[in-house]
């Protein structure tokens, strides 16, 4: 069987930036392969043109562009929000706002995304809502493991990304994500105004923490020496 829309494939495979010497990004061996779903937009765009037609067996080899990746860098994503969006039952989260820190976020319409933090000024928070991959060429690599048709617990939602980097959650580059898309949505967790609010509500949640890994990260792939370094779709740390 072939990959073609409508299939599951398990895909070893390793993405490293700009060519086959630059830093590993995210990688699954073939004792650990990942599935990848095509024809359902939950990959990059890349993915699924540069894989169509290859079967189990089959290595494969290729770069991306940003455009067929993470997207261009936009400016308009550097957005301000409200330090009322950091309020967990009333009291700040002083903890989460520090410069450079990723903090999970929700936008208007629900969905997840992460901002980093540029500046903190007296009411603001200026943060970026860019993929952290966004505007960087891709170097992919890899072999098919197997291909099987799709079935209905394929679809179920599920914890993570899924497929690692080449599910490629863009959400994050479109103009409704937090405050791009205006106000209007609802705080889980206090109301800033601006239609985003930090997801969870324990002590920590949503930043990298300084632990030391030892093992692969079990939702994405990546190596323990890459946990908590904000490579991946689950930001994993």
């Amino acid at each position: 069987m072939k990959i073609t829309s409508n299939t599951v494939a398990e895909v070893a495979y390793k993405i490293k930036l700009d060519n086959q010497q630059g830093e590993m990004i995210e990688f699954a061996d073939e004792q650990s392969p990942r599935s990848m779903i095509f024809g359902y937009n939950r990959m990059i765009p890349g993915f699924e043109t540069h894989m169509d037609g290859l079967q189990a067996g089959q290595s494969f080899e290729f770069s991306l562009n940003p455009e067929e990746a993470f997207g261009n860098y936009a400016d308009n994503l550097i957005v301000d929000v409200p330090k009322k969006a950091f309020y967990v039952n009333g009291a700040l989260k002083e903890d989460l706002l520090f410069l450079g820190n990723e903090i999970a976020m929700m936008d208007s319409r629900g969905n997840p995304l992460n901002g980093k933090v540029l500046e903190i000024t007296g009411e603001n928070v200026r943060m970026d809502f860019n993929h952290g991959l966004a505007g960087k060429n891709l170097y992919v690599a890899g072999q098919v493991i197997s291909v099987r048709e799709i079935t209905e617990a394929d679809l179920a939602p599920k914890g993570g990304c899924g497929s690692g980097c080449g599910c490629g959650s863009k959400d994050s580059s479109s103009e409704d994500s937090c405050c791009g898309g205006g106000g209007g949505g609802h705080h889980e967790h206090g109301g800033g105004g601006c239609g985003c609010s930090t997801e969870g509500s324990h002590e920590g949640h949503g930043h990298h923490h300084d632990h030391e890994y030892t093992e692969d990260c079990p939702s994405c792939g990546n190596p323990a020496e890459m946990r908590g370094k904000g490579h991946g779709d689950c930001q994993c740390g």
